[in-house]
C-alpha cells in the first residue's frame, strides 16, 4: 500500500518536522573532510520542500561506527556535515550540541524559527539508538509535530530507534509520518522495476563476495532474462567450474554459495571470458589471460573481450539492472571494466538503475550518473528491498 509523502502532512506552517536521513557519508582519514557528498545532496529537494511549507526541519543521521571512546570518535562528529547541508540549502543550519538528545537540545528545537535548520549530533554516539531504545526514541518524538523518513540506504536497519521506535513512539503521541521525496523516488522506481519493467531485463552484478548477494542474485534469476557477473565472484565461478584462477583468493565457502548457480551459466548467466590480471608482488606488471590465469597473477578487471561482450549485450537491454562494479576501478589502470559498463548503460536507451554504495560512486567518478535513468543511495537497502525484504522502517510509516 503506497506510504504518506511530505505532500500528506497537511499545513506545516509553523510546524516542527524531524527528517531522518543518511548522511553516512565517506570521510577522508587524515583532513575528516567529506569525500563524496551525494547522500547530502539527495536529501536536499525533501528540505527545501518543507522550508517552503513554512516549517523547521530537525535532521538526523547516523555517521560510521563509534567506538564509543569520544577521543576516537571525534571525527564522526557532525559538523562537517552540518556546514554541508548548510552550503547547499543556502541557509543557517545550527549544529545541535554535542550529546543526541537532553534539555539544551530541547531547548534548541523549541527555539527553532519557521524556517530553521537544525542537525543532531550522530544519533550513533548515543547507544540506545541500535537497541530501539523507547526511552531514547521517546526524548526524540518529543522534538517535533512530525516524522519524515528521507534516509533510504537506512531503511534495512530495523534495530536502529531513529528508524523504527522513533516513529513508532510518535504514532503513539498521535503525530503524523511519511516518506520524502527521496525514498519516495526509490520505491516508485524499484516497485516498477520489479513489477512491470521494460523486457528484456538485463542485470549486472559485480562486487566481491558471492555469498553475501546469493539471496539478491536468486533473487534477479527469478526477474531478469540474463546476469552478466563480473568483479571478483566471477573468479568464484570460474574456479568452481575448473578454471584456473592463478593467486586470485577465492574462500571455501564463496565456492559453496556459487556451486548452486552453475547450472545457470551458459543459459542465463554469463561469466569473462578474458580477465585482466596483475602480479600479486607488482600491481604495475599486469596481462591479459582467456581462460586459466597463471601463477602469482591474480583478477583485477574484466578483459577487453568481455567487456565488449558484455557492452554488446547491454545495447539489446529494454532495462539494465547494476549492482557492484567490475574490476577494482578505484585505480585507473584497473577501471576500465566498470567504466566501460557504465558507457555502455548510459549510451543504451534502456531503463538503467544502479544500485548504491561503490557502484554509485563509480558511475559519478565517471560522469555518467546524470546518464542514468536512478542512481540509488542505498547499497544494502537497494540489495534488500529488490529480494523482497519488508523493512520495518517504512511498516512505521503511515498508509495513505
Amino acid at each position: 500500500m503506497p506510504k504518506k509523502t511530505i505532500a500528506d502532512l497537511g499545513d506545516l506552517t509553523g510546524k516542527t518536522v524531524l527528517v531522518r536521513v543518511d548522511f553516512n557519508v565517506p570521510l577522508d582519514k587524515i583532513s575528516g573532510e567529506i569525500k563524496n557528498d551525494r547522500r547530502i545532496r539527495g536529501a536536499i529537494p525533501t528540505f527545501r520542500a518543507l522550508l517552503k511549507a513554512g516549517a523547521s526541519v530537525i535532521a538526523m543521521s547516523h555517521l560510521g561506527r563509534p567506538s564509543g571512546d569520544p577521543a576516537k570518535d571525534k571525527h564522526l562528529t557532525m559538523d562537517k556535515v552540518a556546514e554541508r547541508l548548510a552550503d547547499l540549502l543556502d541557509v543557517p543550519v545550527t549544529k545541535a550540541a554535542n550529546t543526541v538528545v537532553g534539555p539544551e537540545l530541547t531547548a534548541a528545537a523549541k527555539a527553532l524559527p519557521p524556517g530553521g535548520v537544525l542537525m543532531l549530533e550522530n544519533v550513533r554516539f548515543d547507544p540506545r539508538e541500535q537497541k530501539n531504545d523507547p526511552a531514547f526514541a521517546a526524548e526524540l518524538a518529543g522534538l517535533a509535530d512530525a516524522y519524515v523518513n528521507d534516509a533510504f540506504g537506512t531503511c534495512h536497519n530495523d534495530k536502529d530507534a531513529s528508524m523504527v521506535a522513533v516513529p513508532a513512539a510518535m504514532k503513539a503521541a498521535g503525530k503524523p509520518r511519511a516518506v520524502g521525496l527521496l525514498v519516495a523516488k526509490e520505491l516508485e522506481i524499484i516497485d516498477g522495476l520489479m513489477g512491470a519493467p521494460k523486457k528484456p531485463v538485463l542485470a549486472v552484478m559485480g562486487g566481491a563476495k558471492v555469498s553475501d548477494k546469493i539471496a539478491f542474485i536468486n533473487a534477479l534469476l527469478q526477474k531478469v532474462d540474463h546476469l552478466l557477473i563480473g568483479g571478483k565472484m566471477a573468479y568464484t565461478f570460474l574456479k568452481a567450474r575448473g578454471v584456473d584462477v592463478g593467486s586470485t583468493q577465492v574462500a571455501p565457502e564463496e565456492l559453496a554459495a556459487a556451486q548452486p548457480l552453475l547450472q545457470f551459466v551458459g543459459s542465463k548467466i554469463t561469466l569473462p571470458v578474458d580477465s585482466l590480471a596483475a602480479k600479486s608482488d607488482d600491481l604495475n606488471t599486469t596481462q591479459v589471460f582467456e581462460g586459466n590465469i597463471a601463477a602469482g597473477f591474480e583478477g583485477v578487471d574484466i578483459g577487453p573481450k568481455t567487456l565488449a561482450l558484455f557492452a554488446d549485450k547491454i545495447k539489446t537491454a529494454g532495462t539494465v539492472i547494476w549492482n557492484g562494479p567490475v574490476g577494482w576501478f578505484e585505480k585507473s589502470a584497473f577501471s576500465k571494466g566498470t567504466k566501460g559498463v557504465a558507457e555502455a548503460m548510459a549510451n543504451s536507451g534502456a531503463v538503467t538503475v544502479v544500485g548504491g554504495g561503490e557502484t554509485a560512486e563509480a558511475v559519478e567518478q565517471f560522469g555518467f550518473d546524470t546518464k542514468m535513468t536512478h542512481v540509488s543511495t542505498g547499497g544494502g537497502a537497494f540489495l534488500a528491498y529488490v529480494e523482497g525484504k519488508k523493512f520495518q522502517s517504512l511498516a512505521q510509516i503511515d498508509d495513505r
